[in-house]
């Protein structure tokens, strides 16, 4: 059986040393741009050339996130960047863009391809593509079970995550920070709108009522945390484990990585993970927001979601007994200590540190189990509230302890040496074995020869390196001598040749051209189409003579036969492929790319395309119409369409709502049906989610269950339909979801004076 690596995230110096010592694999970071997590610290390009060489030492591997979505005016510092990293000796980049897998496919063909989970892989076409496009592993979607997971192709390594933070849309392929704030998600740049306040809205015969929901928080997920299911996940054909929170503190990232490091070791050792209770206390205290074992384990869809509060719930440590003025008494659960930060739940939370324990009016350090304490707190808090602790100095003190003595690779050594001759040192990693000599040759020793203990005193002085004397053995003649400072000089040497050893680079590295653009040229003639959801959008279309209709499965097949400007618009998450192969088709993720294989097909919005490679890219896989991110901006569609060998087969959406996210989570059935048998989608009642700002977000449902939420404004360019046109563009889209047969004919018209 192959043994699982765990991956654990990096996000500053600190939290690196926390994942080498605490027993990572491997370890994933960013530098200062094109990582999906641009809030964190992040890392200069001096420190990940320090951070890659010295992770290669403990034996653990660095893998780089160039997971950002890549404008073309960044293409050259990207390109500039992806060499660095290969010629530095990264082990693989985790990547979501199309343009950037096809440069590295091309132009760097020894760099290790790792496709994030935001390329939404769910299925096996999808894996067939990316196998087909050099990459060697994938991270697939977390909605994803672990039973669909083993049915996956082999041919590649795949990654889960096993604990963290989870994104409540589909692979993270979300667009609600970036329509509400500007702060792309798919730039790193998410504000988490998600974790906000959110009303349910249902709307009845143009009446709108306020549905009383179980909390405010309808988008927050709870966190993941699969440490008591890792058995059957070790029992798998995942390759990789991973640990979310780049964005976590060392002490986080340090004890995470130490609990699941010691539940895969005792699963290799004894057969079991041997979890304890103080395995999951201490994973809690940490951070959670109630726990859960996500899709991976078939969780209730429903149970995914924590509505009644986004943040860090702790563990409980006692109850409130009564206050007197500024003092609250406490009787405690479990230990308590100075400096602890903890939180007394109510109708109004109030959060503070510890900075005084009383006990029987004596001031303490820490307090047990059963005690009754009192502690100053100057918000007014009601006997029974629980109280809960968030933060734990024990816990952070233990961490900077652990840090400072960092953990030490065993090496075992031996000494050989004779009269006239020269020293020779030969260490051993267990893998690797080098040898050094000293500079002069031994001579006879008149009074005080070396002895044994001398000479592995020396040899031992290994505190300024990551090494730590095992065994050492002797080959030695008597009455030797020889300067200390050779032996000393002896044992710099082989540690840095060891070290040259565990950081060898692979100097056969060939850098190729970039990808030739290819150039397609489709007809030349403006194009209106239109996405309509229902038969009367659709006939209103038929009449207003729309060049192409795009609509969903049952539409398409009752009226395929009667129009021929009708292409099926196909869901973005499908586990079963239907035979659709030789039909004309709206693709919304990769699988559907590697199973049509024709030139009938045209690819969406959700593909996020914003480069010339990326648009290459399916050219060169026979897309016939490519429609552009929602995400690009005037300036950022300009600088694609100055691209040389750009082509006139891109679409616009130039009006109409579009899809922000699609989420397995089912809002209606946990709010409304109250996770009994569904059928609320089916009342033909209208959905919102409305924000702090009143903003609504209509949400519809498709065929698997899934709520897909809606922009609360819609795309209206109509006004730039000229600009556009000038500029090259030849096919304009728009969405149509709950506007009448009269506000299209209205729109239709409008813009049939400028076409």
């Amino acid at each position: 059986m192959n043994r699982k690596e765990l991956l654990v995230p990096v996000g500053n110096m600190e939290s690196f040393y926390a994942a080498i010592y605490a027993g990572a694999d491997a370890v994933y970071l960013s530098a200062k741009k094109f990582g999906a997590r641009a809030f964190s610290q992040n890392f200069t390009k001096e420190e990940l050339k320090y951070v890659i060489n010295y992770a290669h030492i403990y034996n653990v591997k660095v893998y780089v996130t160039v997971n950002t979505l890549i404008f073309e005016e960044e293409l050259p510092e990207l390109i500039s960047y992806l060499e660095f990293l290969y010629l530095n000796n990264v082990d693989a980049v985790i990547i979501q863009d199309l343009g950037v897998l096809n440069i590295i496919k091309n132009k760097f063909p020894g760099l290790e391809i790792h496709a994030s989970t935001q390329m939404n892989t769910h299925n096996n076409e999808t894996i067939q593509f990316l196998i087909s496009n050099g990459v060697k592993r994938v991270v697939l979607a977390r909605e994803v079970s672990l039973n669909q997971i083993e049915a996956m192709d082999n041919r590649i390594e795949k990654e889960i995550f096993i604990h963290g933070a989870l994104c409540m849309s589909y692979s993270g392929q979300c667009l609600l920070s970036s329509v509400i704030g500007g702060r792309s998600g798919n730039r790193g740049l998410c504000a988490g709108p998600c974790r906000l306040p959110y009303k349910l809205i249902e709307k009845k015969d143009n009446k709108e009522t306020t549905i009383n929901t179980f909390g405010n928080y309808l988008l927050s997920t709870k966190d993941l945390s699969t440490l008591e299911y890792l058995d059957e996940i070790l029992k798998s054909n995942v390759t990789s484990l991973k640990i979310e929170g780049r964005m976590k503190s060392k002490e986080y990232v340090y004890l995470v990585t130490s609990i699941y490091r010691k539940a895969i070791d005792n699963f290799y050792e004894f057969g079991k993970t041997l979890i304890t209770k103080e395995d999951i206390n201490t994973l809690k205290l940490l951070f959670n927001r109630e726990f859960t074992k996500g899709f991976l384990f078939n969780e209730n869809k429903t149970l995914i979601n924590n509505s009644i509060k986004p943040n860090h719930h702790g563990i409980e440590i006692g109850k409130v007994i009564s206050q007197n003025n500024n003092k609250v008494k406490i009787k405690l659960s479990t230990n308590l200590e100075k400096n602890d930060g903890i939180r007394i739940l109510g109708t109004k939370e109030y959060g503070c540190y510890v900075n005084e324990i009383y006990k029987n009016g004596k001031l303490i350090k820490e307090a047990f189990k059963d005690d009754i304490i009192e502690i100053k707190i100057n918000e007014k808090v009601k006997p029974n509230s629980d109280v809960v602790k968030t933060v734990s100095k024990k816990q952070i003190n233990l961490v900077e302890k652990l840090i400072q003595n960092k953990k030490r690779i065993n090496i075992d050594m031996q000494i050989k040496g004779k009269l006239d001759d020269y020293l020779y040192l030969t260490i051993t990693d267990g893998i690797n074995k080098v040898e050094v000599k000293s500079r002069i040759k031994t001579f006879k020793a008149i009074n005080k020869p070396l002895t044994q203990e001398r000479i592995k005193q020396q040899l031992s002085k290994l505190n300024d390196t990551p090494f730590k004397l095992n065994n050492l053995d002797f080959s030695i003649e008597n009455n030797l001598l020889i300067p200390i400072k050779e032996i000393n000089d002896l044992r710099r040497q082989g540690i840095d040749k060891l070290i040259k050893e565990r950081t060898a680079k692979n100097n056969s590295k060939v850098i190729n051209k970039l990808p030739t653009i290819k150039k397609v040229t489709s007809e030349n003639k403006v194009n209106i189409n239109c996405f309509v959801k229902t038969e009367s959008q659709l006939l209103c279309c038929i009449q207003n003579k729309i060049d192409n209709i795009y609509v969903e499965e049952e539409l398409f097949n009752k009226y395929k036969n009667k129009y021929d400007n009708l292409i099926l618009y196909m869901p973005r998450i499908i586990t079963k492929y239907k035979n659709y192969k030789n039909t004309k088709m709206l693709i919304r993720e990769l699988g559907s790319l590697n199973y049509s294989k024709n030139n009938l097909i045209s690819a969406d919005y959700t593909l996020n395309i914003t480069n010339s490679y990326s648009i290459d890219l399916l050219n060169k896989n026979n897309v016939k119409n490519i429609t552009l991110s929602t995400e690009l901006d005037d300036s950022k569609l300009i600088n694609i369409l100055n691209k040389k060998g750009t082509n006139n087969n891109l679409e616009l959406i130039i009006y109409g709502n579009i899809e922000i996210f699609i989420s397995k989570y089912c809002i209606l059935n946990k709010h409304i049906n109250k996770n009994s048998t569904c059928s609320v989608c089916k009342n033909n009642y209208q959905y919102y989610l409305v924000d702090r700002k009143n903003e609504k977000y209509q949400i519809i449902t498709d065929k698997l269950c899934n709520n897909i939420i809606l922009s609360s404004k819609k795309v209206d360019n109509l006004h730039k339909l000229e600009m556009y046109k000038n500029l090259g563009i030849k096919n304009f889209r728009l969405q149509f979801y709950n506007e009448s047969e009269k506000e299209i004919n209205k729109l239709l018209n409008k813009i049939k004076t400028v076409v």
